[in-house]
This record gives structure tokens, sequence and C-alpha cells, in this order.
């Protein structure tokens, strides 16, 4: 009976020791998490496509161009964003025409939240 109480503790000891979790390491990425969006090659060839011709923005509609970065950063984030997605409350970009395809809302949206670099 001894050995068989003794073989219960040690069993009980061994199964209630609980090892404590390692503490996790952080990642540090060793590069950086910005997009490749290119304002003059990517953002800026929507623009030339759907925006600037004589009939829009090519002729200063509503007082905004998109011909350089310093004219279309004049255009605050939200007002841009809530045009090119036809949301409510924004004249829509382009105008009289269907919305842009996603993957070219996509890419001004990542410009937007990269920060609207002059690259």
């Amino acid at each position: 009976m001894k050995i068989i109480i003794s073989f219960l503790c040690i069993t009980l000891v061994f199964c209630s020791c609980n090892k404590e979790p390692e503490e996790e390491t952080p990642v540090t990425p060793t590069t950086s998490n910005t997009s490749l969006i290119s304002f003059n090659s990517d953002v800026l060839t929507i623009f030339n496509t759907y925006c600037n011709g004589s009939y829009c923005h090519g002729g200063g509609a509503d007082g905004k161009y998109f011909d350089t970065h310093a004219n279309v950063v004049l255009v605050p984030s939200s007002t841009l964003l809530g045009a090119i997605n036809h949301t409510t409350g924004y004249e829509p970009m382009p105008k009289s025409q269907p919305k842009l395809r996603q993957g070219e809302i996509d890419i001004i949206t990542t410009w937007i939240n990269d920060g609207r670099l002059d690259n």
C-alpha cells in the first residue's frame, strides 16, 4: 500500500508541475512595410486616364487639378477617397462615369495610407 501511495504522490507531483510559457520575443521587421505604390508611376497614371482631360480636372473642374503631386495633395484625403468610392455626400469621380475599377481604387487608397508620398 505504501508503494501505491508513494507512486501516486510522485505521479501527482510530476503531473502538477507546469512549465511557465516562454515569453514571446517580438519580431522586428528587417525591411520597411511601405508599399511599392508610386505616385508618378501608379497614381498619376490613373488620374491622367480618368481625371486630367480638358472635360474635367485637366481644365480645373471645381478648382482642382490632378496633374502634379503638389496639386493632388491640396485635396483632402477624405474628399478624394469619398469621390473615388462614390460615397454618398461626395461628388463621384470620375464624373458621369462608372466608378474606377477596385484595383485602381486600392492603388489610390494605399498611396494615401502610405502618406501620400511624392515618389
